[in-house]
């Protein structure tokens, strides 16, 4: 089924400072390297950590590695809309899906961070880092 989730720039950003731990953790040799499968992936859980830390970050120099229409319609846009929805306390966001995304971005840029201290900073495979941290 295709993604009906319409966005004007039809890209998601993050911040370029973050886009080599982007590619770090989704295109290594092995998922004890990279544990995630995608970017989108990696983005999500980052959004999900920092909507969790109650905080967002605004981004400085964006990069756009991947296209919106990689949000999965029954798994990925619920969980985004929930998180804008319960940012802005309005249930009218859900007519703005640039500003779900942008919300979102904002989120992961600050989750992002907690991910990397978690799984790249520490010794060990990222992988495994991943699995104890969610212990």
């Amino acid at each position: 089924m295709p993604n009906t989730f319409a966005r004007s720039t039809g890209r998601v950003s993050i911040d370029a400072g973050v886009h080599e731990l982007y590619k770090q953790l989704t295109t290594g040799k092995s998922a004890e390297d990279s544990p995630f499968l995608t970017m989108k992936d990696l983005f999500m859980l980052a959004a999900c950590t920092g909507f969790r830390m109650q905080q967002g970050k605004a981004l400085g120099k964006r990069e756009q590695p991947f296209h919106y229409s990689v949000f999965t319609e029954a798994e990925d846009i619920p969980i985004l809309k929930a998180i804008a929805i319960a940012t802005t306390g309005d249930v009218s966001v859900l007519a703005d899906p640039d500003q779900i995304v942008q919300i979102a971005e904002e989120y992961a840029n600050a989750g992002i961070n907690e991910i990397r201290a978690v799984v790249a900073d520490n010794a060990g495979l990222p992988l495994w880092n991943l699995v104890e941290a969610l212990r």
